[in-house]
């Protein structure tokens, strides 16, 4: 199978960017409370202009790499890399490919494709690859690439990502559990456990 994954808050840890924000810029962000995925909304900022200011004072390749690893998430895909085929497809812009190669060398990660697709959109991508299945942190993309490419998706759960759910999206808390519903996708073709 070909499996598509996102990078951040999906193999790295979700609470990485938000514990950057509060500790190298001075917010107080609560997590566990966080109901928005996109960081400028925490900020009196537009998201242009937000980003504008990471990028220029270097902040957007220091988040990338003080992010940490979700947990399991090493183990699992070296053992989903045995018999699948994995696809990192991340916003990310290509100005950062380098630092988030040496991301994913850094933390020990199995790399067969690595797409930058420097949106939001990605389910050009999904097309393009004939992916599978999707693994994906934010509610928007998750929801898109179901509807627009019926492949199913697995949402790893996050404050930010709480909402109704339709068939074919299915919520999960652990990399473990990612695996186990992998499994049983592969000859079954069904996410439902």
């Amino acid at each position: 199978m070909h499996i598509g994954i996102d990078l951040d808050g999906t193999v790295t840890d979700p609470q990485s960017c938000f514990h950057y924000m509060n500790d190298a810029l001075g917010y107080a962000i609560d997590y566990h409370k966080a109901t928005e995925y996109e960081l400028h909304t925490y900020t009196d900022m537009t998201q242009e202009a937000f980003w504008r200011f990471m990028i220029e004072q270097g902040h957007e390749e220091a988040i990338y790499r003080r992010s940490l690893p979700h947990s399991e998430v090493n183990d699992v895909l070296w053992h989903m890399r045995k018999t699948h085929r994995l696809h990192y497809v991340t916003a990310r812009s290509e100005a950062v490919r380098a630092v988030t190669e040496e991301w994913i060398r850094q933390h020990e990660l199995p790399l067969d494709s690595l797409i930058m697709t420097g949106s939001h959109d990605k389910v050009g991508v999904v097309k393009q690859l004939e992916l599978d299945l999707f693994m994906e942190d934010r509610y928007e993309n998750a929801i898109s690439i179901h509807e627009q490419t019926t492949i199913p998706v697995l949402l790893f759960d996050a404050p930010y990502n709480r909402k109704p759910l339709p068939d074919g999206v299915k919520r999960i808390t652990s990399w473990n559990e990612a695996l186990h519903i992998v499994n049983r996708f592969e000859t079954t073709k069904s996410i439902t456990i």
